[in-house]
């Protein structure tokens, strides 16, 4: 999804890029994130009280074995995530939301018949006015090469709301206004949208885009 958002702002050759590298991934970029991801997930779902789980992974990484370069440059991007992210606790308004850890295996959103991997970290929710509850989702961006801007953050946010607003409706509403962005990238937190529909049409419109290109893309 934080992908999708990137693609949606992104020209033509970065478009291209984006594609090629989901289609053929290379073998260690999932994983490269995943300490800091579990790390910054387990502390917020635990309504951010216990820095330890912050402070013993950081710990445990720096008595990780390193035999390789790419073992090196995990060990330290995932250090410097999880500090990145101390350094903005503070700034990190969740007071009124109640958080617990996102599914590790969540169905995929299907787009224009483009499967999605939404994937939220941390589902928030709070009470409604009335009766019930609203329910939003926070995502987690890591890569420093491509950091979310505010405008891609906020196709995010919308895709966030419809993947509640589909697999979440028995809980609650989903509320676009809970659908947050934290980028480590840039050590920003974007707040959820007020407003999806035309974000949501630019998802579909976008989505079409890629049905369409997905056969021309060859493995280089």
């Amino acid at each position: 999804m934080n992908k999708l958002g990137e693609y949606i702002i992104s020209k033509a050759a970065r478009q291209k890029a984006i594609l090629y590298n989901q289609k053929y991934p290379s073998d260690y970029m999932t994983p490269f994130y995943d300490d800091a991801t579990e790390a910054i997930s387990l502390f917020i779902a635990g309504e951010m009280e216990n820095p330890a789980i912050l402070e013993n992974r950081i710990k445990a990484l720096g008595q990780t074995p390193i035999n390789t370069t790419w073992q090196q440059r995990r060990t330290l991007g995932n250090i410097e995530a999880i500090e990145t992210f101390m350094g903005m606790i503070d700034d990190l308004d969740l007071s009124g939301l109640t958080c617990r850890l996102g599914s590790q295996n969540p169905p995929k959103m299907p787009i224009r018949n483009v499967d999605v991997s939404v994937r939220p970290e941390v589902i928030l929710s709070r009470p409604a006015k009335g009766r019930g509850q609203l329910i939003g989702a926070l995502k987690l961006h890591f890569p420093k090469t491509n950091p979310l801007t505010e405008e891609s953050a906020g196709y995010v946010s919308a895709v966030a709301a419809r993947f509640c607003d589909t697999y979440y409706m028995d809980e609650g509403q989903a509320d676009s206004r809970l659908c947050c962005v934290l980028d480590l990238a840039s050590a920003e937190f974007y707040s959820g949208v007020k407003s999806t529909k035309a974000r949501l049409k630019d998802v579909d419109a976008a989505c079409e885009q890629i049905f369409n290109l997905w056969d021309t893309i060859k493995e280089e």
